[in-house]
């Protein structure tokens, strides 16, 4: 009787640490799929995020995600669309503006349905036609108009209808199942760490450099959340503009402050673009783009995180695909410019006074930073000399700094 016990203890106790590795597993999101009652939760702010989302007038609210994708050229932008819908729970309340540069090139392809577009974005596209038509906007741009990413980007906002969350992506991503419902909980969990805005949602932005994913293969990698990307590294390079890096750090359990925001993935909630509005005098911008947007929204009130966990994979270096700076003959003349307006908003030292009269000063009241009390808080917070050109960035990677 007395052994008959003990394999009945330790019967329970094998079941019970089994239990528990189960719920660690979930916990960490090493699997990706969700209940159906975790992704209502995790999609309406969910009990675990505080409650169900309401407007101004205390209404509960269906909420929304803008995705703005802008794409040159990128034979990839149809693979990311497929990715984005697929792979939502809620494909239908999903929204993308995509701002589609140098299509014009194209050969017809008889293959292709003629009610679409003729484009790298429609081409290859797996999704149904109705949600293409019903939730996809697009801004069709020529290599002659086309100025870069960051003025890109600003086209983008222009296609955004007051959707509750809004998401920025690179057009050569792919997303895991479920990515919307995970990516909205993630933004919840940093509820306590800035304040509140509109619809409730904190004034935070989750953003990284996501890993990559090898383009000879088919599908996703091999889901590994034990580490995630974290944004956490800035460098002057030698045209005197912060670039950032990233370190694959040990995954949290909740989002793990960064100093900066990426542009090719964050996601933040619908008022960010009121409050922030994205500069359309920033022609050929693009080293900058990511710093200028980071003080910008800091200086209103934003906090940047890493995600808990990988929802995206990128696809890095696209050695054979078009960039916009090879066809643009107009590519270092306007950077220069972008630049020397970049500066003038951060306060960095120009080399000579600027004359606020010339164009690439355009309505620079708008959209410059007036409070400098603040801007001088983010580069003390995150250890940016801009007089020496110094980024003390290792801490802040859990890294050790160089011996002096």
């Amino acid at each position: 009787m007395a052994v008959s016990k003990k394999s009945f203890i330790y019967t329970v106790g094998a079941v019970l640490i089994i239990v528990l590795i189960f719920q660690m597993n979930y916990y960490f999101r090493i699997d990706s799929k969700l209940t159906e009652r975790d992704v209502k939760n995790s999609v309406n702010g969910g009990t675990a995020a505080g409650g169900g989302i309401k407007n101004m007038v205390g209404e509960e609210i269906d909420p929304t995600i803008f995705v703005s994708l802008a794409a040159y050229r990128d034979v990839f932008c149809s693979d990311t669309i497929n990715y984005i819908f697929n792979h939502a729970n809620r494909p239908e309340k999903i929204f993308i503006g995509i701002v589609d540069q140098g299509s014009e090139l194209l050969e017809d392809d008889p293959n292709q349905d003629p009610s679409l577009p003729n484009s790298h974005c429609y081409r290859g596209l797996k999704v149904a036609p109705e949600l293409i038509q019903s939730n996809v906007r697009r801004i069709a741009l020529t290599v002659a108009q086309s100025k870069g990413p960051t003025l890109a980007r600003y086209h983008a906002t222009t296609l955004y209808n007051n959707e509750t969350y809004f998401m920025q992506v690179d057009s050569h991503l792919r997303f895991i199942k479920g990515w919307d419902s995970l990516i909205i909980n993630d933004l919840w969990l940093t509820k306590s760490y800035a304040p509140i805005g509109e619809n409730g949602i904190p004034r935070t932005v989750l953003t990284h450099y996501p890993m990559a994913y090898n383009v000879e293969d088919s599908g996703l990698p091999i889901v590994d959340q034990t580490g995630v990307p974290r944004l956490c590294k800035g460098e002057f390079n030698s045209r005197g503009i912060i670039t950032f890096n990233s370190f694959i750090l040990k995954a949290t359990t909740k989002p793990a402050e960064c100093p900066y925001i990426a542009a090719g993935f964050f996601f933040t909630s619908g008022e960010a673009i009121k409050l922030v509005p994205f500069d359309p005098h920033l022609s050929n911008l693009f080293e900058g783009e990511e710093i200028l947007y980071s003080v910008r929204m800091y200086s209103a009130g934003f906090r940047f995180f890493a995600p808990t966990l990988n929802v995206c994979y990128h696809y890095y270096s696209r050695p054979k695909s078009p960039k916009f700076w090879e066809d643009n003959k107009q590519y270092y003349l306007d950077m220069q410019k972008s630049v020397e307006r970049l500066k003038y908003i951060l306060r960095w030292p120009l080399e000579k006074t600027p004359d606020l009269s010339e164009p690439q000063f355009a309505e620079i009241d708008k959209y410059t930073i007036h409070n400098t009390t603040i801007l001088s808080e983010y580069y003390q917070r995150w250890k940016i000399d801009v007089e020496n050109k110094k980024v003390h960035w290792h801490q802040f990677c859990d890294q050790q700094p160089p011996q002096e």
